[in-house]
């Protein structure tokens, strides 16, 4: 075997390198997305597990509410000190502050009890005097920086510089800078470190801390301690390993990592197709050779074992090609990954390195090896078996084509019903794996109903073309419909890309629409509103105090105002959703439009929402967890559990896993939280929206950094997050295109030089080169529309699918569904340009040979 490989499978590999590396490259394409995904996966949660070991330091335990977003009661640092196993209890709070000078460029704010650690040795503090520095941290305008930031912004100890905080624009003395290690490390240098009554009463939260780390005497056994310290603790606080809190958000990012490799997928499938037609033109490249092999007493099992041992050798290398493809691919896009993960979760991930799982990549290697004999099986099969007489034939790519349609339609009716299966199975569980599954089956599907699709329009369109384009299009009927397999997979090709842009396009804005209508027509409609410039890492503005509502109802020409204040981190039932607090005015059943409220009366709901007597509850919240109007809710709080019945169920954005609204009053009294991150004014009837926001402007100028949006400002910024979370769905999209337009390419360019001969016979009784480069043109253009229509149903029928269904459990928002029609008449004109020229340029290179050269061709 190995013998024939080298006498008869290298040379003519090498003779045709070209179809050769589209061979290799749409195997390593496929494998380098999905080694790309998952090591983006596997550096996004081991980087950001470390940035919480290292913001916990020599901590054994950790004591948080819920994941460690919501502050509590200071108080709980005594208790944990009373325990005799406990060395040291380090209290913390964190919130976020920016550079004055460019509010964009955020740092992570941490407050520390440093007369716990009575030195400055965990945090790698480097400053002149150390006593010094810790008296001067005394002072509520002393801060800590990074040498790292220090280094970009040309900072030094003793500068005073301009800090955009929650208490607006204030200017620090820099009392000593954090070496690039434990604390300084995390964040990639982007955090500042206070002290912590200093820290608490700038971020609004006097009394209150977000986690307190345990240093353990040595000898201790962390276990003991944690059970002991929870029976002790309020019930509502959660003690574990700093290594837990990163298991529970591994859990929280399983679904964006999910929905990142259910895409990957899509590239790999893109790829078997690329394999499939390279594989089946290859076999009918060499019928001479398969027919001289039969003739001196090859089998067709080892002329199949042949065929087999070629795509498992290019499979392989494929593979290996893609590893190193695919971990540059993964370092040119986890920062916008990281970003989109940021946009959705209100997270910051830091990334400064990757994580590379050899186990990982050699299950991956193995996936492409397997998508290589797969997709050459079929056509392995079919050629190693056709007779010496039928494999010399000139027109062996119609022998090799032919298949049962009632075959194909089973196959098809099989992919359908299986994937139908595993959507129903993902509504039923809830469950991501069987989504997947099923939406890589139906995206599958795609290439299996073409071939039969192909066949039933063959005889409409052979009537057609001639009657349209006569002798031309006559010619380019006969070539289409000569091997409807071939023809099939090249317009399911042209359909997979289609299918896969307007799903994408779909999705982005089904996402915006949905969010617009959410902004333009429900309760947070608003002619201006006013938060902060600085983020808390995707679109949600960093908190503001509440005391400048006065001043904004101050200003000459505003009515009212409203506050909004959203808690991204509250748990409720081992998920961490979205806790609201909304003002009295907010919940006026006159804000609501007709149909907005799922289940519930506005007006009762009202009623309860302003009493601080109920919650509303969000759609997919409800649907995730099984919840009516009258279920109770149980919250974690800081001053323990609260119970809360459900009023209304309605639409929101705020989470990915759901949100909870509540009176705000309750979230003051029972969270203690004073601040607000928007406040929503609305002006007095006639007033100008520009004269206002240049007298808001004018008042909190130089004192805070704040920005002023009208309401189509706030739709447009929204949007904008959506078009950042969804910029590495276009980048994904992009390599899928690209590799399919190279295998459309050149299936194309295959199909004219295999009719060389045919072409110039034409030629010889008398057609011009013109005339045969019309015929072959409106060919391709037949392929370049019938993919396109398929691939306009397909992709709408898909991106329903994900909209409607994946979606939802994927990143869990309940969308509008909008098709991107605009987006699908872009690609649709794409896909023709693409298959014109493309269509052309073969039928140029066909015809620029001589006549003789043409009938000596094979």
């Amino acid at each position: 075997m190995f013998r024939l490989v080298r006498l008869i499978s290298v040379p003519q590999l090498r003779t045709s390198w070209g179809r050769t590396c589209l061979v290799v490259g749409g195997i390593a394409t496929g494998v380098a997305l999905i080694v790309a995904i998952s090591v983006i996966n596997t550096s996004v949660l081991d980087n950001f597990r470390e940035t919480i070991e290292l913001v916990a330091g020599p901590a054994s335990l950790e004591v948080t509410l819920g994941v460690g977003e919501v502050g509590f009661d200071e108080a709980a640092t005594e208790v944990v000190k009373a325990d005799p196993s406990v060395k040291a209890a380090v209290p913390m709070v964190r919130g976020t502050v920016a550079w004055a000078a460019d509010p964009a460029d955020t740092l992570q704010l941490f407050g520390v009890d440093f007369t716990a650690e009575e030195d400055l040795g965990r945090y790698h503090v480097t400053t002149g005097n150390r006593d010094e520095a810790l008296r001067g941290l005394a002072d509520p305008r002393s801060i800590l920086l990074t040498s790292t930031f220090a280094r970009t912004h040309d900072v030094h100890v003793g500068q005073k510089v301009a800090i955009s905080t929650p208490h607006g624009v204030d200017d620090f003395t820099v009392r000593g800078l954090l070496d690039a290690a434990g604390l300084g490390a995390a964040f990639g240098g982007q955090l500042a470190v206070m002290d912590l009554p200093a820290a608490q009463a700038l971020l609004n939260k006097a009394g209150l801390v977000d986690q307190i780390d345990v240093v353990l005497k040595d000898e201790s056994e962390a276990d003991a301690v944690a059970r002991r310290l929870a029976s002790t603790l309020p019930s509502t606080l959660s003690v574990g390993r700093p290594m837990q809190r990163g298991e529970r958000y591994e859990r929280i990012l399983g679904s964006f990592q999910a929905m990142l490799t259910g895409l990957s997928l899509l590239c790999l499938v893109a790829g078997i197709y690329i394999v499939y037609n390279t594989t089946s033109t290859a076999a009918i490249h060499r019928g001479l050779a398969i027919a001289g092999l039969r003739m001196i007493g090859s089998t067709p099992s080892q002329l199949w074992r042949l065929l087999m041992t070629e795509a498992l050798v290019l499979g392989v290398v494929g593979a290996v090609v893609g590893i190193p493809i695919g971990i540059v691919i993964a370092r040119l896009m986890i920062g916008m990954v990281a970003d989109s993960m940021g946009a959705v979760f209100q997270l910051r991930f830091p990334v400064q390195k990757l994580s590379i799982a050899p186990a990982d990549q050699a299950v991956t290697v193995l996936l492409g090896v397997a998508a290589s004999l797969i997709a050459s099986w079929s056509a392995a099969r079919r050629l190693s078996r056709l007779e010496p007489l039928d494999a010399m034939r000139s027109d062996l790519r119609a022998v090799a084509g032919q298949a049962s349609t009632r075959g194909f339609v089973l196959w098809w009716m099989l992919l359908v019903g299986v994937s139908a299966i595993a959507l129903a199975l993902e509504v039923h569980y809830s469950s991501i794996l069987w989504g997947n599954f099923g939406s890589t089956l139906w995206f599958a599907s795609s290439i299996v109903i073409a071939i039969p699709l192909v066949r039933a329009l063959a005889a409409g369109l052979s009537r057609t073309l001639p009657r349209l384009f006569g002798a031309e299009g006559r010619v380019a009927a006969e070539s289409l419909f000569r091997s409807p397999t071939r023809t099939g997979v090249t317009i399911a090709a042209i359909a997979l890309v289609l299918t896969v842009a307007i799903t994408a396009a779909s999705i982005s804005l089904s996402l915006q629409r949905s969010i617009a209508s959410y902004f333009l027509g429900g309760f947070l409609a608003a002619d201006i509103t006013v938060s902060a410039v600085a983020t808390e890492g995707g679109w949600l503005e960093s908190p503001i105090p509440d005391s400048l509502t006065d001043e904004v109802a101050a200003v000459d020409g505003v009515a009212s105002v409203e506050l909004l204040r959203i808690l991204p981190g509250q748990s409720f039932r081992g998920e961490r959703i979205a806790l609201a607090g909304l003002s009295d005015g907010l919940f006026d059943p006159k804000r609501y439009p007709s149909g907005w409220y799922r289940a519930g009366d506005p007006v009762t709901a009202a009623v309860a929402l302003r009493a601080g007597k109920g919650v509303n509850v969000s759609t997919s919240l409800a649907d995730r967890f099984g919840l009516h109007v009258g279920d109770t809710v149980d919250l974690d709080t800081p001053t323990g559990t609260v119970a809360l019945p459900i009023v209304g169920i309605v639409p929101d954005y705020m989470s990915d896993r759901g949100g909870i609204a509540i009176s705000r009053r309750v979230l003051v009294e029972r969270w203690g939280d004073h601040a607000t991150n928007r406040i929503l004014v609305s002006l007095r009837p006639g007033e100008s929206l520009e004269r206002v926001s240049a007298a808001l402007s004018h008042r909190f100028a130089g004192a805070y950094r704040l920005k002023m949006l009208s309401l189509r400002d706030v739709v447009e910024f929204h949007s904008a997050a959506v078009r950042r979370a969804f910029a590495l769905m276009d980048a994904i999209q992009l390599l899928i295109v690209i590799v399919t337009v190279a295998g459309i390419f050149d299936l194309l360019l295959s199909r004219i030089l295999e009719r060389r001969r045919e072409l110039t016979v034409w030629r010889l009784i008398g057609a011009d080169e013109r005339a045969v480069r019309r015929s072959v043109v409106i060919e391709s253009a037949t392929l370049g529309l019938t993919g396109s229509l398929l691939g306009a149903i397909l992709g709408f029928l898909t991106a329903a699918l994900w909209v409607n269904i994946n979606f939802r459990y994927l990143l869990g928002y309940h969308l509008e569904f909008h098709f991107a029609v605009a987006a699908a008449v872009r690609f649709v004109v794409l896909v023709m340009v693409m298959t014109i020229v493309a269509g052309y340029a073969a039928a140029y290179r066909a015809t620029s040979l001589s006549v003789l050269e043409g009938l000596r061709a094979e």
